[in-house]
């Protein structure tokens, strides 16, 4: 007869039933006695406690596979290595900062040999916290590193009302955190594919740079230039797949002195980073001691040349590091909610590089030491590594987004990714047409306000960045999207009883906040009935009886129209379609001069004749 065995039954006391029945079925005349006291009884007890240990394990081990039940941090992080997921760490707080230095005139002005360079890193102290300059700052210069203006001079009198000095103020932004460097020799053992390095602390906020120099004998450290250059430089990538990283081209010249030229630089120099469970960095090296151009290298010295690429599949995840060599890894610390400050708190002057070289050495150094410091926002932005709730989120995003540009929204979020070293565009409108990828994007002026007039560094930088994204059959063009600026009369009944100036003013400012370019995207209508509520819900405002927009162009103005027709073409008022101000995807409307252009027109009901 055969045996029936269930294979469904998991816990104890199912399973100790099983046995005595499958005992007393198959083996009626070996066993008659099953009760507790029988010495039968404890290898039954012991079967079933085995076989519901093994359950619970084999339960327990296929949970910690499925994302949703997994329970165990390392689990976790596994699941969202093979989902292709960059585990963040601890997040810095980022301030804008007042730095500030007095320098002695020249004639009538400030002497500019005396407006030193304080060198990027320089740290600002606030709270127990430590913040570092992310770009050298030049007191000489009226532009920071973006190109954007942010320098204010200051004359400083004495009793008699004589010009003694000047205060020269930059705004900078900062971000917490301390630079530090670690050091590994490399010996032959370490030479060996996906090498593994631990930096020895919880809270690195990430790897800035990374050198491997010949020799082993290094007393000091690189300096910061050399951390900045391309010489002996290993390069971060997503996976140690990707070759090509997208650096700074310093053969070339930018049209905007805060936007630097951009490259692809194809590199087996790479390495990967990522967080444990327990906190720390790990960055992992290539798997190969050479490429396949490096093996050929002999080729090339004997005046042959040869593209390997043209006859074979290049499948490279790296070089190694070679032996007798020093490895320097710079990476920075700190971070986290302790981090987020209020404005005012920075204003210690820590560590720092501040090169001044005026012909007076004592000047120098009183300039030097005359240097302050004030952050002017809050410090905002600091965060604690993820928790494994966040990272479970995480993942099914990061793995329907596959880091490739399929969709419109796709190029936008890449897009957004480009290092800010290479030029940010303030607004981006994004359409497809028949496999045309149309950028259309606008600039802030030296005034803040969006422009049209976009450098040409910044469309090409786009267009090469977006290059290493894109679905084969897309091709993609960069152009200016067009402003068009607008005026508004408002027309209001307003209570007497309150002050008709204030009630005035908070009107212009309701307006501006809506009409605001860091609120407003491309192709955004303008809504008269929202303007209509906000403006309505003024304490002191009776009704609007009237508003009236029309389009400014030309002169102190943009050159673009709206696409809506003209209820005036003389005083180009603009015809409102549905209370509506429609705009295309390349538009964005916009109010230049607010202060003039918003005008609040007060009615007087009092004197209505109904006769």
């Amino acid at each position: 007869m055969a045996q029936q065995i269930s294979y469904t039954t998991r816990d104890f006391q199912a399973i100790r039933l099983e046995l005595i029945n499958y005992v007393q079925t198959y083996y009626p005349d070996l066993i008659q006695n099953v009760n507790d006291a029988s010495i039968f009884s404890v290898f039954l007890d012991l079967n079933a406690a085995v076989t519901d240990n093994l359950n619970f394990n084999i339960d327990r081990a296929l949970q910690e596979t499925v994302l949703q039940y997994a329970q165990k941090d390392i689990s976790v992080y596994n699941i969202a290595r093979t989902y292709g997921l960059k585990i963040p760490g601890l997040r810095p707080s980022i301030a804008l900062c007042d730095f500030s230095i007095t320098v002695p005139v020249d004639g009538d002005s400030e002497n500019l040999q005396y407006c030193g360079v304080l060198r990027r890193g320089s740290q600002a102290l606030g709270a127990g916290q430590t913040f570092e300059t992310l770009y050298d700052i030049d007191f000489a210069s009226e532009y920071n590193s973006e190109g954007f203006p942010n320098r204010l001079k200051i004359p400083n009198f004495n009793a008699n009302g004589t010009l003694v000095n000047y205060t020269i103020l930059k705004r900078e932004p900062v971000v917490n955190g301390v630079t530090r460097v670690f050091k590994k020799v490399i010996s032959q053992t370490d030479s060996r594919p996906f090498l593994e390095v631990f930096l020895p602390e919880q809270n690195v906020l990430g790897v800035t740079s990374v050198l491997l120099k010949n020799g082993n004998n290094f007393t000091n450290i690189p300096s910061a230039q050399e951390f900045l250059s391309t010489v002996d430089r290993w390069y971060e990538v997503q996976a140690l797949a990707e070759d090509r990283i997208f650096i700074p081209d310093t053969t070339k010249t930018s049209d905007n002195p805060g936007i630097k030229v951009g490259k692809y630089l194809q590199t087996n120099q790479r390495f990967i980073t990522e967080y444990t469970p327990q906190g720390y960095l790990k960055l992992t090296f290539g798997g190969g001691n050479q490429s396949t151009d490096e093996l050929l290298r002999q080729y090339a010295l004997n005046g042959i040349t040869l593209d390997i690429s043209k006859y074979q599949n290049n499948f490279s995840l790296g070089s190694t590091l070679k032996p007798t060599t020093t490895l320097f890894i710079q990476y920075r610390v700190g971070g986290g909610l302790q981090s987020n400050l209020g404005v005012g708190i920075i204003n210690q002057i820590g560590t720092i590089n501040f090169s001044v070289n005026g012909p007076n050495a004592q000047q120098n150094l009183n300039t030097i030491n005359s240097l302050q410091v004030n952050n002017v926002t809050a410090a905002v932005g600091g965060a604690n590594a993820p928790t494994i709730e966040e990272i479970r989120n995480l993942v099914g995003f990061n793995f329907a987004s596959q880091n490739r540009a399929v969709t419109i929204n796709d190029y936008e979020a890449i897009l957004r990714k480009m290092p800010s070293m290479f030029g940010a565009p303030a607004k981006v409108a994004i359409t497809e047409e028949d496999n045309k990828i149309k950028i259309n994007i606008l600039s802030y002026d030296t005034e803040g306000n969006l422009s049209s007039n976009v450098s040409n560094t910044l469309q090409s930088n786009i267009a090469n960045y977006l290059s290493n994204y894109r679905m084969i059959n897309d091709y993609i063009f960069v152009n200016s999207a067009n402003v068009i600026d607008l005026a508004f009369d408002v027309s209001v009944v307003l209570d007497a009883s309150q002050n008709q100036g204030t009630v005035i003013t908070n009107l212009v400012e309701k307006v501006q906040n809506y009409m605001s370019p860091s609120t407003r995207e491309m192709g955004s209508n303008v809504y008269i009935s929202e303007i209509r509520r906000l403006v309505q819900e003024e304490v002191g405002v009776i009704t609007v009886t009237d508003i009236k927009v029309y389009n400014k162009v030309g002169g102190q103005y943009s050159s673009s129209q709206t696409s809506q027709r003209y209820a005036n073409s003389d005083t180009r008022q603009i015809e409102l379609i549905d209370d509506t101000i429609f705009a295309e995807p390349t538009q964005i409307y916009d109010v230049r001069y607010p202060n003039k252009d918003i005008r609040i027109i007060v009615k007087n009901l009092t004197t209505v004749n109904f006769s």
